[in-house]
């Protein structure tokens, strides 16, 4: 296992971060609702980098925290999921690593479109899911304090924009 606050320990921890807060700037912006000039803009480079992050994430983890081995991770998954779940889930390790790689291609079509696509309901979820289940497993009890807020302002910023369109219909 890794030391805290080690070299690794920190690159781990801020790299996935940076991922989580760049796919929250892009839920915020695209939930306001709200037209500015470079709102596209912000919303395909906070994606790629976010995808970029995420990548990162899994290779310091993998370096750092693993010795760049595979039944490492493994084992560590599994006793991760074990202590909060009460089962042992080593494969879902590959599941994370589908969910990077989904992440890069949506990135890179997000660029390749002319037009910015929603989210929507399904994308949502896979990534809330992803996001939650990486913080209940791997973080520490004070994210879910951070999470729970960001959620509250999510559906806050959501309604009022829903709110909004409706006034002007």
């Amino acid at each position: 296992m890794i030391n805290t606050f080690s070299l690794g320990w920190w690159l781990i921890r801020v790299t996935i971060w940076l991922a989580v807060t760049a796919w929250l700037l892009r839920v915020f912006v695209e939930a306001s609702g709200q037209s500015f000039e470079t709102r596209e803009r912000v919303i395909r480079w906070s994606w790629l980098f976010g995808a970029l992050a995420c990548v990162a994430h899994v290779v310091v983890a993998m370096g750092f925290g693993h010795c760049w081995s595979l039944a490492n991770a493994m084992r560590h998954t599994a006793m991760e999921t074990r202590r909060v779940f009460g089962v042992e889930l080593p494969w879902s390790v590959f599941v994370n690593f589908a969910f990077v790689a989904w992440w890069q291609i949506d990135a890179v079509r997000e660029f390749r479109s002319q037009k910015i696509r929603s989210l929507g309901a399904g994308r949502h979820g896979v990534w809330l899911l992803m996001m939650l289940n990486g913080t209940v497993v791997f973080g520490p009890r004070y994210w879910t304090w951070i999470a729970v807020p960001c959620a509250v302002a999510f559906t806050i910023v959501k309604w009022r924009s829903r709110s909004l369109v409706d006034a002007g219909r």
